[in-house]
């Protein structure tokens, strides 16, 4: 289930980055965090300078910031692909 929910979530990333695709997207994350195991609070981390999206987000907060920023979606899908 878990491939499933992550090739969702990669091909929502490959459309551009419409509300509706960002929208797609986080649904797609929000799916696939639910098939993970709990434990850990992992982050993912980016040492960009001057973006608009914060540049330590916990995983569970990945959707939220998928359907807000147009520029964290492209950087999403950079790192998926």
């Amino acid at each position: 289930m878990a491939n499933a929910e992550w090739e969702r979530l990669k091909e929502a990333l490959k459309q551009a980055p419409t509300p509706e695709a960002r929208r797609q997207a986080a649904e797609a994350m929000r799916r696939y965090l639910e098939t993970k195991r709990r434990g850990s609070k992992p982050t993912l981390v980016s040492l960009g300078f001057k973006k608009t999206y914060p540049h330590a987000i916990p995983l569970d907060k990945i959707p939220e910031e998928l359907e807000r920023s147009p520029e964290f979606f492209e950087l999403f899908g950079r790192i998926v692909k």
